[in-house]
């Protein structure tokens, strides 16, 4: 519990903006405990697996259990995956390969598989009379061989590249949430991303691709500055690159309200305006099941629950290259990632707004997100934030560039879309049944050799 405070702490900034501070509090205690009950069903398994009599499975049940319950933890409307041990390892490129040969699971799995094998040496067989250590030896062998193979073996994995380098300016605008969230600041907000993109034109041209943040369009951007739509336009017209950016788009016909990455293209190319829209909201602010019953139980600066999810995943064309697209939240989970690169992406974008977090923890947890994303799928990951962090990653989850949190910033991104085939980009999450085949073994074995 004291671990997910400490870790969902920033959450109660993100809140605050909206709603009283007490009710950001509350938010951070009962997604703590939330969090906190899956801590404790792992504990209690434990307990039970100690008393099997295999003492292989019994070790290897232990980090099965842990990644099945993480998994659990993600669904749902509550599901998140904040405090996910394997987002530890972001930092350490090698170890970090793991997660292209079993998915991120792979990552909890070696820990957890670690330290109980650590575990049983110094404890669990000192009780058990008469245990010789040289029990342990098949469970090292099996744990060496699976932490060897995800470092060795994807260095083998087939990888290409283009031929071309393609120049992308990345813009982050640094517009304080305070002012996103203030209708009248709309226009003036705007004109900072013309600004900026016009000034990144000037450093970088000839330009491939412009790239702005999650929801730099919105409805109060269209009501404030009705030139804001014609302004894109002309600017991919003036610099002859392609807009990506993030919107609130409104499909006037069928009446909902979406997430959305358009792509701007100038009227002299075919198929005109692309778009993405979010698939996965984000619970109690983007989706709520009633969303007119929380409105008038909390009034907030903004219509809670008003976006509708997207049903598809979404690739930008760009002539020879295709690029993917998610939003924010969205990379904190696998999925959608994966489904986008399986379709033929070959460059991923995260867009994203985590001026929410002011320079929270939360911050940093969602760029560690993005580079386990580019080792799980095989290609480069650009996420591109109004404030912390704008950052790319290249398929092993080595940093390429960044720029500094809550300050106003371009940067070129040069690349030849690298990428590799990986396992998990083929397979998907067959750890997951892998981890279900270790419990169902070690159960049968606890109960027969009773």
């Amino acid at each position: 519990m004291f671990f997910f405070l400490y870790l969902y702490s920033y959450m109660a900034v993100a809140v605050n903006f909206l709603f009283p501070p007490y009710l950001g509090y509350l938010v951070v205690f009962a997604a703590s405990l939330y969090s906190a009950i899956f801590f404790g069903l792992f504990s209690l398994f434990f307990s039970f697996s100690l008393k099997g009599k295999n003492i292989t499975l019994s070790i290897m049940a232990a980090p099965a259990a842990w990644v099945l319950l993480e998994y659990f933890r993600s669904l749902g409307l509550l599901g998140h995956t904040g405090g996910f041990l394997g987002y530890s390892q972001s930092n350490y490129t090698p170890i970090l390969q793991a997660a292209s040969l079993y998915g991120y699971w792979g990552l909890p799995f070696l820990i957890i598989f670690l330290q109980t094998i650590i575990f049983f040496r110094f404890t669990a067989l000192k009780a058990k009379k008469g245990s010789p250590l040289r029990k342990l030896l098949l469970p090292l062998i099996i744990f060496l061989t699976m932490l060897g193979s995800g470092i060795i073996l994807p260095s083998f994995f087939p990888a290409e590249e283009k031929s071309d380098i393609f120049r992308i300016a990345l813009i982050q605008g640094n517009i304080p949430q305070k002012d996103i969230l203030n209708p009248s600041s709309a226009k003036d907000n705007f004109q900072k991303y013309l600004e900026l993109t016009g000034k990144a034109y000037r450093l970088f041209a000839p330009l491939d691709l412009i790239v702005w943040p999650e929801t730099v369009f919105s409805t109060s951007v269209a009501h404030y500055y009705p030139e804001a739509e014609k302004e894109i336009m002309l600017l991919a017209e003036e610099t002859g690159a392609p807009i990506l950016l993030g919107a609130m788009y409104t499909d006037h016909e069928e009446g909902n309200t979406y997430n959305s990455i358009l792509l701007q293209k100038s009227s002299r190319e075919s198929q005109g305006k692309q778009r993405y829209d979010k698939i996965r909201l984000v619970p109690f602010a983007e989706y709520f099941p009633f969303p007119g019953l929380l409105n008038k139980i909390w009034p907030a600066k903004i219509s809670l629950g008003t976006y509708t999810p997207g049903t598809d995943i979404r690739l930008f064309n760009l002539g020879n290259w295709d690029i993917g697209g998610i939003i924010c939240f969205e990379s904190y989970f696998s999925d959608p990632a994966l489904k986008t690169a399986q379709k033929g992406a070959e460059h991923l974008f995260v867009l994203s707004n985590d001026a929410w977090f002011f320079e929270s923890s939360g911050m940093e947890q969602h760029a560690q997100a993005a580079a386990i994303r580019a080792v799980e799928t095989g290609l480069g990951v650009t996420q591109v934030a109004n404030t912390g962090y704008t950052i790319s990653f290249d398929y092993k989850g080595r940093k390429i560039l960044s720029l500094p949190r809550t300050e106003d910033g371009i940067a070129l991104l040069e690349t030849n879309l690298p990428q590799r085939t990986t396992l998990y980009r083929c397979w998907g999450d067959y750890f997951l049944f892998l981890c279900c085949i270790i419990l169902f073994v070690f159960t049968l074995n606890r109960y027969l050799s009773q």
